[in-house]
């Protein structure tokens, strides 16, 4: 029994370990706009995404990314969420080129209801 628990223990806390860093993650977007002086993103929501569960990071190029803190764990029908931030503050400007260094993907399709099929 004791050979079985060590493996599993350390299995179990090197999965934790993933989890633990995936809970900080970059999220793909579907575009984004600029209107005055904050950018508009769009991504993927399954229902649980809030504002406040996104920061927007600075790096050097200048360049900004969105990291989500806080994955959405839930299980509804994709859907497209935007998220807003300003540039008050970031040292970036309407006049300064920046980049986005998020991956970029078209939008979910929208699903369907499944509907029951036809009974005589």
């Amino acid at each position: 029994m004791k050979h079985i628990f060590f493996p599993v223990l350390s299995a179990s806390l090197f999965l934790l370990a993933i989890q633990a860093k995936a809970e900080s993650s970059i999220p793909v977007l579907h575009s984004f706009a600029i209107h005055q002086n904050s950018v508009v993103f769009e991504l993927t929501s399954y229902g649980c995404s809030k504002d406040a569960d996104f920061e927007l990071r600075m790096e050097d190029g200048p360049a900004i990314i969105l990291v989500r803190k806080r994955p959405d764990r839930c299980k509804r029908a994709p859907m497209v969420f935007q998220v807003k931030r300003s540039l008050d503050g970031s040292g970036l400007s309407l006049q300064t080129p920046f980049t986005i260094r998020n991956p970029f993907a078209p939008p979910p399709a929208k699903h369907k209801a499944k509907r029951k099929p036809f009974s005589k």
